[in-house]
């Protein structure tokens, strides 16, 4: 008896999928997110020894020009005379026409602690962004060398205060660094 070619490429492919589901491959999420709290200080007011700008991948504060001399933040902090506080991403103080893989902040009126999952468009990669003590927003990193799938990773961040006196601003984020996860909820995603 002949089997129909439908038929043998339904099994294949049915056995393919269910081989995916048993892969010992498979991108799996192990780190989990924790909210940290930190303060930045205006990049263009404050002593270039204090941070200004945060490494998404890194979960980290940095000094942009001074703990490294080239790329090294995906959004710093800082005071426009005009505008006031902002939160600037790379692509804002970078040169070139190019905004692939490019890190970018994206306001919301969702409370910090009901976003569960990071949104994939619509991120400012070349703009500044106006904060306010309340401020919430998502937060995109530039391409991860970490991450196998060569996506970025994904974060939230809310403005707690505003300190003009210090020139600084004090926030709370989650990051989520497992690759290919958008979850943004504290412990180890699912999504």
């Amino acid at each position: 008896m002949r089997v129909p070619v439908a038929v043998t490429l339904m099994v294949t492919v049915g056995a393919l999928v269910a081989a995916a589901c048993n892969d010992p491959f498979a991108i799996t999420a192990s780190i989990p997110n924790t909210v940290d709290t930190l303060d930045l200080y205006a990049a263009n007011q404050s002593p270039v020894i204090l941070p200004s700008g945060y490494i998404v991948a890194l979960r980290a504060r940095t000094r942009p020009g001074v703990d490294a001399p080239v790329y090294n933040f995906d959004f710093v902090y800082r005071l426009d005379p005009v505008q006031g506080p902002q939160l600037v991403p790379f692509g804002a103080l970078a040169r070139g026409d190019s905004v692939a893989g490019r890190p970018g902040l994206l306001a919301t009126t969702v409370p910090f602690d009901s976003i569960s999952l990071a949104l994939q468009t619509g991120y400012e990669t070349s703009q500044p962004v106006n904060i306010a003590v309340g401020s919430t927003l998502y937060v995109r990193s530039a391409v991860p060398n970490g991450c196998v799938l060569s996506i970025p990773y994904y974060a939230k961040i809310q403005i707690l205060s505003i300190d003009e006196t210090n020139q600084s601003i004090k926030f709370r984020i989650l990051v989520d660094i497992n690759c290919g996860y958008r979850g943004l909820t504290t412990g180890v995603p699912t999504s």
